[in-house]
């Protein structure tokens, strides 16, 4: 991944609206430099490794953990942000594969067609079929972009509703529907739940924040006197 790609997207305001800037900058600096390691090894990390690498962080990253800004899948860190972008550019290399390998196809019976006189229509009924092909992926590439999206979005919204569960005692149902309508709100074509589009989200935090701005929005208001 660090060979084909050797960056990865940085969204500034994501970052500036998200949970890790609630840390201290010593915090945010070990994120940085975890996630361009993470990048470059192809978002394979187990926890071990990483604490390994930055030995004497090793606070800061349990931090990190705490926080829900990195998690962990078994072994394996998990940088949310990182997996999206390594996904999507997988996807984008099987397309262009596959269009790579009809326009080769085009161009091998164009040059047959130069070198051995072929007849046209025969070389044009192919090249219209290698055409048709492209034409073929490109649409079955929208399609399958859309059912994975529609898919993917479902599944992150169940999982999300999942995670409000242990909190209804706390702050009950209308307060946590509120909540959860609200973060898992997506346009039509996106890819990310609004939840998911934030650099790091903190359900906890999160909702300690909703519930206090609702308190002041619900307080009623006081009489002037006269």
């Amino acid at each position: 991944m660090a060979k084909d790609l050797p960056y990865f997207k940085f969204f500034v305001s994501e970052w500036s609206d998200g949970d890790i800037t609630l840390e201290d900058m010593e915090t945010q600096g070990l994120f940085i430099n975890l996630c361009s390691y993470y990048w470059s090894q192809e978002c394979n990390v187990t926890l071990a490794k990483a604490k390994k690498r930055f030995k004497h962080n090793t606070k800061l990253i349990d931090t990190l953990l705490e926080s829900d800004i990195i998690s962990v899948d078994g072994d394996d860190v998990c940088i949310r942000f990182l997996n999206e972008q390594q996904e999507e550019r997988l996807e984008q290399s099987k397309v262009r594969s596959k269009g790579g390998k009809a326009s080769a196809e085009a161009r091998r019976l164009t040059k047959l067609q130069q070198e051995t006189n072929t007849s046209s229509t025969q070389i044009q009924h192919v090249l219209n079929s290698c055409s048709t092909e492209s034409q073929l992926l490109r649409e079955d590439k929208i399609r399958e972009d859309k059912i994975r999206k529609e898919e993917r979005r479902e599944k992150a919204k169940k999982d999300f509703q999942s995670s409000l569960s242990k909190y209804l005692d706390t702050y009950g149902k209308t307060m946590l529907n509120n909540f959860y309508f609200y973060w898992t709100e997506h346009g039509e074509n996106d890819y990310k739940l609004r939840f998911e589009k934030e650099k790091s989200f903190s359900i906890q935090r999160r909702l300690t924040t909703w519930s206090s701005r609702e308190k002041t929005f619900t307080q009623p208001k006081q009489q002037a006197r006269l």
